[in-house]
């Protein structure tokens, strides 16, 4: 049984990750905000909100959960997640879309991190080496993005009969994710604070996590290949309109962009441990400047389903990098260095969604040319420095 014990553990924490990495509401949540009255400014408001709740928590969070229960900060994170959909389904203002954002910012900052975090420990304690853990970590991606296609298919005709229907339904896998953790026997190594002040502590982490060269390329390039395709999907649903698909189907565009992740985690599956770290960047990178380049020239139906390339690179990047900057840290730091990539992307997210969903608001040709102008120019620059070393 003991020998077993591994295992079983390993697919408890991919399946309440499989859960929890899709959102049922999604394809319907832009036509959602509109119909209580938001502008795309107010739509990227609410998410750079979202997101400054979630970076200023993740680290104290991830450090929390390091040093007393990675299990219970999933716990803690999934109930409260899906309790803070079931308030969602109720709100009619900005204001009331503001508090939800917050609420669920919160207790997202709980799990973050830590799914990832067990996921590379279970994997070390099968098979000690990192083409290991790179292939679980790609499969964990493909069945993540699997379970997102599931939730879009389901999601769409329920969002078609009631928006605040879908958005009710959005709790309920995270509410299965949660009473999952709960099975999870968390044997990890827990993190010895040298710093007697935990704030002191989290911000020794910090400090000597971008003090390490070949550690903060990593943190970097995360960030930057993970958000280059976050804040343009606020705008995916307008494009799709504009281009003229009729917002009868468009939840199966949505599908179909949950298929091309499913295709970047392929060729993921099959290319991740032949290349060399610079070029797992540089392949995204490239797909994203081919995509975006055509829709900032025209939006129409022969054209928008270059957007799909996005949907590529989201699957790819999602595969891959966050195992490049787990690779690189010590295994009882393993929640808060992942905190840490994750709130630079963030960083990265919040002028980002703001600028992206500003320029829509002028000329929806300008979200991926503005997409290429935040992105193009750090990518290059840290692939560059990869390729360096």
């Amino acid at each position: 049984m003991q020998k077993n014990l591994p295992k079983r553990n390993l697919k408890l924490v991919m399946l309440e990750s499989i859960l929890t990495a899709g959102l049922l509401s999604m394809s319907i949540m832009t036509p959602f905000f509109n119909s209580i009255g938001l502008n795309q400014r107010q739509i990227a408001l609410s998410q750079a909100i979202f997101t400054i709740v979630v970076s200023i928590l993740n680290l104290p969070a991830g450090w929390i959960a390091d040093r007393f229960s990675r299990k219970w900060a999933n716990v803690i994170g999934d109930f409260g997640v899906a309790i803070s959909f079931w308030i969602y389904a109720g709100v009619n203002s900005f204001t009331g879309v503001v508090i939800c954002e917050c609420s669920l910012g919160f207790f997202m900052a709980f799990s973050q991190g830590v799914d990832v975090s067990l996921l590379r420990h279970f994997s070390q304690k099968i098979c000690p080496t990192d083409e290991y853990f790179r292939r679980q970590s790609v499969r964990l991606s493909f069945w993540q993005y699997a379970a997102t296609l599931i939730l879009v298919l389901l999601g769409g005709p329920i969002g078609a009969i009631n928006f605040r229907l879908a958005i009710l339904l959005s709790g309920l896998p995270s509410l299965v994710a949660g009473i999952i953790s709960l099975f999870i026997q968390d044997d990890s190594c827990r993190l010895q604070p040298v710093q007697s002040n935990p704030l002191r502590d989290m911000m020794r982490i910090l400090h000597s996590s971008f003090k390490e060269p070949t550690l903060r390329r990593r943190i970097l390039a995360y960030a930057v290949g993970r958000e280059m395709t976050h804040g343009i999907i606020w705008v995916f649903t307008p494009i799709l309109i504009m281009a003229g698909v009729p917002l009868s189907i468009v939840s199966g565009a949505w599908a179909l962009n949950s298929l091309a992740c499913i295709v970047g985690t392929k060729l993921a599956s099959k290319l991740v441990v032949k290349l060399k770290d610079w070029q797992i960047l540089a392949l995204p990178v490239g797909l994203m400047i081919c995509s975006m380049t055509t829709l900032s020239i025209k939006i129409n139906l022969w054209t928008v389903w270059t957007y799909l390339l996005m949907g590529v690179v989201q699957g790819w990047t999602g595969a891959t990098l966050m195992t490049l900057v787990q690779e690189h840290t010590q295994p009882e730091e393993q929640t808060s260095v992942v905190s840490l990539a994750k709130v630079v992307g963030q960083i990265i997210y919040i002028p980002a969604v703001f600028l992206t969903g500003w320029a829509a608001d002028y000329d929806l040709h300008y979200a991926p040319l503005m997409t290429m102008v935040l992105f193009v120019p750090i990518s290059l620059r840290i692939i560059f420095a990869l390729k360096r070393e």
